[in-house]
């Protein structure tokens, strides 16, 4: 379990962005310790100097371009939980910050509860995408349990549930079928699966499927309060 006193959060944004969300993250994980940067460039600086738990960033910054920025802050800091909140809500976006490396993607237009929700998620390790971009559905397969791989990271129900298919073989057309989801929020699920399981290859998910329940991680071990950051609910 992280040690809530040594939870160090930078904030990477305007004046308004870095307090409005420094004052979430406190409401969320009170005894944090919160850092401020004004910039993408001062946050790099930052993150070089120094060892953080995690980091969000302002997606509309001017200086940003997009997911390219964060896959070299990804390669540089491979451990960091990176969160992005943006004004943009497409499913293609989101894609492609989520294969750039970012770990959860937060639409600024979601009210506060949401905020808080996705931001505790979030730093529990979990890749967040937006609710509205997964629809919901009655139809969910036996494997839609909560599953861990060994640096930590907790899939939700629904990216176990892609998960499972996608180990059957089905193509993203034949899952967003099943589930009666969008084409595109398949891709972002699949996309943040082989995030989570540190592969490149879909046909690389398999293997690492394997080389849970060897480590005795099965999929239907649940997350407990035990495995989860102690953060406020």
């Amino acid at each position: 379990m992280l040690d809530i006193e040594s939870c160090r959060i930078l904030i990477a944004g305007n004046y308004i962005f870095r307090r409005g969300v420094a004052s979430i993250v406190r409401d969320v994980v009170p005894g944090a310790l919160i850092a401020e940067a004004f910039s993408f460039t001062d946050a790099r600086a930052r993150l070089n100097r120094g060892e953080f738990y995690a980091a969000i960033f302002d997606g509309d910054a001017d200086e940003l371009n997009g997911p390219v920025s964060f896959r070299t802050l990804r390669a540089d800091c491979p451990d960091l939980i990176l969160g992005v909140l943006s004004r943009t809500a497409s499913a293609s976006d989101i894609l492609g910050y989520l294969a750039a490396g970012v770990t959860g993607y937060v639409v600024e237009e979601s009210g506060q509860a949401e905020v808080e929700r996705a931001i505790r998620e979030i730093l529990n390790g979990a890749i967040y995408i937006p609710p509205d971009l997964i629809e919901p559905t009655a139809c969910e397969p036996e494997f839609a349990r909560p599953a861990l791989r060994r640096n930590g990271c907790y899939l939700t129900p629904r990216q176990n549930g892609v998960l499972g298919l996608v180990l059957k073989g089905y193509s993203n057309k034949e899952i967003a079928r099943q589930l009666n989801l969008s084409p595109h929020t398949v891709k972002i699920h699949v996309s943040a699966l082989l995030r989570c399981f540190a592969v490149q290859r879909r046909s690389s998910l398999s293997v690492a499927a394997a080389a849970l329940r060897a480590d005795g991680i099965g999929y239907s071990s649940a997350r407990t309060a035990s495995q989860m950051l102690p953060i406020g609910v």
